[in-house]
C-alpha cells in the first residue's frame, strides 16, 4: 500500500514539475479554444474514442490509452499515459465501475486544466447478470472463483457497465461527449451538433435492425465467456448463460470444459461465444471436446491488431456481432425433438400470447423499450373519417359482435377519442412533423422511457415517451405512443397523446388521436380495424 502511494505521489509530482518547466508545451482547452487549434481528447474504451472521432470531425485529435487487444478492466496507466492526459484538453472514461484505474488518473491530473469527463453520467444503469452465471456452481471453490474472476479482470460491481453495447445508451453516451466538446471549443458548436445528429440516426437505424432482426429468430440463448451482455438482455429477449473464467487465449482446462459441456447440453446449445482475440487451438477443443461450435463475439471494448488492419468500426463491428448472433438463435436447440406438431403448437402458443398482450395482459418483465424507429413513417388521422362516414361500418360491426353499445353510441365514444386538429404527422429518424390547418412544425425528440397504465376494466397498456430535444412553438414539449405492443415491433397504427405536461398526459384516457399509414384508404383502414 505504502509503495503504490508512493508511487502516484511521485507521478503526481512529476507531472507538476513538467507543467511548471515547458507551460507553453502544455495545450490546456482554453489555449485551444482561444488559438483555435484542435482539441487533444484520450480516452479509455474504444466506442468513447469512436464517437469522440465522429463528433469532433477535424476538430479534435482523439486517441485511447488503451493498447489493442488489452483488457480494460485491469489494464494499469503507465507514466507516459499520465503525462499525456494532463498535457490535454479532454480525458473521457466510460464509469460505472469499469476502469478501476480511471480514479487514480483522475487524482494524478487533478491539478491539471485537463476536463475529466465520466461518459456514463446520467444514463440509467442495469444490475449486472450474475443469474446464470455457472463458473460459481457449488460452495466449496467459492472463494477460488472469486478470485479467479478478479484476477481475470470481470468484477464490475453492482452495475453493468457495457453500456456502448446498447445503441440507445449509445446516444446518451454520444450526447454526453458532445456537450463536453461544445463547452471546451463554443465556437464549434454547429460542427458538433450536425455531427451528433448523424450519429443519432445510424445508431437509431442499427438498433432498429437489432431489434427487427433478432425478434424474428426462433431461440435467445448464448453461452458466452463473458457477461458482458446485459443490456442486450434487456433490449432485445436475449439470454446469456456466462461461463467465467475462460480464458480466448489459453485451452480450457478440465474443469471449464466440464463446465461448457453441462451449459451446452442443459441447453441443447451448438455455439459458444468466445470475445475477441479467440485463438484457433481454443475453437478446436470446444469443437472437438464438446461438438460445439466457437464464434467470435466483439464486446468493442477495445480494437484488435485485426480489427485496425480491416479498418473495423464500431457500426461495422455490430453488425458482424449481429450476424453471429443470428446465426446462433437461427438454431434450434435440442433439447427436446422437433416435429411439426410442436412447431404448431409453438405457433398457436406464441399466438395467444401476442393476443394476451394486445388485449392487454402481460408481465412487466415482458416490457421493452422502443425506438421512435417503430413509428417512423407518414401517417394520417382517422378522425375524418368517422366525419364524413367512412367508419361507419366499423361502429356498426362492434355493435353487432360486442353488443353493449350501439352503432350511433359507439361512434360518439370515438368521436371523442379521434378528435385531433392534427391531420397528418411525419415521422424521420427522431425528427417529428405534425401538419395542422395547412401549416406544419417540426422538432427533434429524444426517448423519456415508459410508463405501465392500469385501466379500469383491469387491463394495462404501455405509454412510449417522448420529449423534444429544444422547447419549440408549434411543437409539443411530449408525445407519448400507444398501439398494443410492448417491445420493438413496427407499428401498423398507433394512438398518440400530446402535450407539455407529462404527468397530465398520462392521465388522459379520453382523448386518444389515432393515426394509420398515409397510403392507406379510408375503406383500407375500416377493413383493418373491423379484424381487430
Amino acid at each position: 500500500m505504502l509503495k503504490k502511494f508512493a508511487g502516484m505521489l511521485s507521478l503526481s509530482v512529476l507531472i507538476l514539475g513538467t507543467a511548471a518547466c515547458g507551460n507553453s508545451n502544455i495545450t490546456s482547452n482554453e489555449a485551444a479554444s482561444e488559438s483555435n487549434e484542435e482539441l487533444k481528447v484520450y480516452t479509455t474504451v474504444y466506442p468513447l474514442q469512436y464517437f469522440t472521432e465522429i463528433i469532433a470531425g477535424d476538430e479534435a485529435s482523439v486517441e485511447t490509452i488503451l493498447p489493442p487487444g488489452s483488457n480494460p478492466h485491469n489494464y494499469e496507466p503507465t507514466t507516459d499515459d499520465m503525462m499525456k492526459i494532463a498535457e490535454a484538453d479532454a480525458f473521457i472514461y466510460n464509469g460505472s465501475g469499469l476502469e478501476l484505474y480511471a480514479q487514480k488518473i483522475s487524482e494524478a491530473v487533478k491539478s491539471e486544466k485537463v476536463k475529466l469527463v465520466e461518459a456514463s453520467t446520467g444514463i440509467e444503469l442495469i444490475n449486472h447478470s450474475h443469474d446464470h452465471d455457472h463458473g460459481e456452481e457449488g460452495h466449496d471453490h467459492e472463494e477460488e472463483d472469486s478470485h479467479k474472476d478478479e484476477q481475470d479482470g470481470h468484477e464490475h460491481g453492482d452495475k453493468d457497465p457495457h453500456i456502448w453495447l446498447d445503441p440507445m445508451r449509445s446516444i446518451e453516451i454520444a450526447d454526453n461527449i458532445k456537450e463536453t466538446l461544445i463547452e471546451l471549443m463554443p465556437e464549434q458548436e454547429d460542427t458538433f451538433n450536425k455531427n451528433f445528429d448523424e450519429l443519432k440516426g445510424n445508431l437509431e437505424e442499427l438498433e432498429h435492425k437489432f431489434h427487427t432482426e433478432i425478434e424474428s429468430l426462433p431461440e435467445n440463448k448464448i453461452i458466452v465467456s463473458h457477461a458482458a451482455y446485459g443490456y442486450w438482455e434487456q433490449a432485445y429477449g436475449i439470454e446469456q448463460i456466462a461461463v467465467s473464467g475462460l480464458s480466448p487465449e489459453n485451452e480450457p482446462s478440465q474443469k471449464e470444459l466440464q463446465k461448457i459441456i453441462e451449459t451446452a447440453e442443459e441447453y441443447g446449445l451448438k455455439y459458444v461465444l468466445f470475445e475477441q482475440n479467440v485463438t484457433p487451438k481454443v475453437a478446436e477443443v470446444v469443437r472437438k471436446e464438446i461438438g460445439a461450435e466457437a464464434l467470435r463475439i466483439h464486446n468493442l471494448s477495445v480494437l484488435t491488431e485485426e480489427d485496425i488492419n480491416n479498418e473495423e468500426d464500431y457500426f461495422t463491428l455490430m453488425q458482424m456481432n449481429l450476424e453471429t448472433l443470428s446465426e446462433v438463435l437461427s438454431t434450434a436447440s435440442t433439447t427436446s425433438p422437433h416435429n411439426e406438431d410442436d412447431e404448431h403448437n409453438h405457433d398457436h402458443a406464441h399466438d395467444e400470447e401476442a393476443e394476451k398482450i394486445y388485449s392487454g395482459y402481460f408481465e412487466d418483465s415482458q416490457v421493452k423499450d422502443r425506438s421512435l424507429l417503430d413509428w417512423e413513417g407518414d401517417w394520417q388521422s382517422v378522425y375524418p373519417y368517422l366525419l364524413d362516414g367512412t367508419l361507419d361500418e366499423v361502429f356498426e360491426h362492434k355493435a353487432e359482435h360486442k353488443g353493449d353499445k350501439t352503432a350511433q353510441e359507439y361512434k360518439k365514444y370515438y368521436e371523442t377519442g379521434y378528435e385531433t386538429d392534427v391531420e397528418r404527422i411525419l415521422f424521420e429518424g427522431s425528427k417529428a412533423t405534425f401538419f395542422k390547418n395547412g401549416k406544419e412544425s417540426s422538432g427533434e425528440y429524444k426517448y423519456d422511457g415508459y410508463e405501465i397504465l392500469t385501466y379500469k376494466a383491469g387491463n394495462r397498456g404501455v405509454r412510449y415517451i417522448y420529449k423534444s430535444v429544444k422547447e419549440s412553438e408549434g411543437i409539443p414539449r411530449y408525445i407519448q405512443f400507444s398501439d398494443h405492443s410492448i417491445y420493438p415491433t413496427k407499428a401498423g397504427h398507433y394512438h398518440l397523446y400530446w402535450g407539455d405536461d407529462r404527468e397530465a398526459l398520462l392521465d388522459e384516457v379520453t382523448n386518444w388521436p389515432t393515426y394509420y399509414p398515409t397510403e392507406m384508404s379510408g375503406k383500407e383502414i375500416a377493413d383493418e380495424m373491423m379484424a381487430h
